[in-house]
């Protein structure tokens, strides 16, 4: 049966609450994966809106996580402002750099749209890593984590912070799928000739989520600034673009539960890579463990194209 649009904001909302709970009882360390958890899987909401929904390609979306932390950051080293308005307007600038590239990546299709979004990745990647106003190569540090009066967040805060976002954004994900928008966006995935012949504006439908991708990744990113107090060109580059489709494909491509689902998996992956390949190959290096996440994401295309979300529900069906 399909979800309503109710289901996700009551789902994200209890999800929400059960860890803010949980967050209170386990290590840090366990807290600051269950972060970055909430931070990709916002991301990922974004993408799978984009990728799943309207039938796109993305393999730039760590970009625009990077526009937003670094706007974030700019806001709040250089001109002192409250790091809540560095948030906000990482979503909105990176909002902004996505609808003036919209009306060029988006002339493309498929394997053509693709490698527009690796090198926009690679372009915006490059702007973060040259110019000096940015940091440069170095960085920026010193970012001010959030403040609530005289309490400034801590680990337990940021994480109840992203997962709030997370909340957040797959109720207004869930009614936006469940309106005449989101059927929109699935007659366009099945075709754009025949979405066309109903009266469907592809280009204009394909433009809005694509900026509306960009904005879940610039909140994300501004979260990420926060919570790092650090950032460089390194954590935004090409790889975290492919963890992002990772997460897509592993959770499903085409639901918006599937986003925090396949966070976690790869976000578990990648820890039990990092335990497990060195004692296994004892020569071996990072690369390695990228080698087999790319290994796990062509099986995953392969056999379960749909995502485990999907498999479950075929299951129960």
């Amino acid at each position: 049966m399909p979800r309503s649009a109710a289901s996700y904001a009551i789902g994200g909302f209890i999800l929400f609450a059960v860890i803010a709970i949980a967050v209170w009882f386990i290590p840090p360390y366990y807290t600051g994966l269950i972060t970055l958890v909430g931070i990709y899987a916002l991301v990922t909401i974004g993408l799978n809106l984009f990728m799943g929904y309207a039938g796109q390609v993305s393999l730039g979306q760590a970009a625009f996580v990077g526009v937003g932390a670094y706007t974030s950051a700019v806001i709040t080293v250089k001109l002192q402002w409250s790091p809540w308005l560095g948030l906000i307007a990482g979503g909105i600038v990176a909002a902004l750099v996505a609808y003036g590239l919209s009306f060029v990546v988006l002339r493309l299709r498929e394997n053509l749209l693709a490698l527009a979004t690796l090198a926009l990745g690679i372009v915006i990647n490059v702007v973060f890593n040259e110019w000096d106003f940015l940091g440069g190569s170095s960085g920026f540090s010193g970012i001010p984590s959030f403040a609530l009066g005289h309490f400034t967040f801590d680990l337990r805060a940021h994480a109840i912070l992203s997962w709030f976002l997370v909340a957040l954004g797959l109720a207004f994900a869930g009614q936006l799928v469940r309106s005449n928008f989101g059927r929109s966006l699935i007659a366009i995935s099945a075709g754009e000739l025949g979405a066309a012949s109903v009266g469907i504006d592809a280009q204009r439908l394909k433009r809005q989520t694509f900026v509306l991708s960009a904005v879940y990744a610039g909140l994300a990113g501004g979260v990420y600034a926060s919570y790092q107090t650090y950032i460089d060109p390194s954590s935004f580059g090409f790889l975290l673009s492919v963890t992002f489709v990772l997460m897509s494909v592993i959770g499903g491509i085409r639901s918006l539960w599937g986003a925090p689902i396949g966070a976690a998996i790869v976000v578990a992956l990648t820890q039990v890579l990092q335990a497990v390949v060195p004692i296994v190959i004892p020569s071996a290096r990072g690369d390695f463990q990228s080698f087999f996440l790319g290994v796990i994401l062509i099986a995953m295309l392969v056999f379960l194209p749909k995502g485990l979300v999907s498999r479950f529900g075929e299951a129960r069906a």
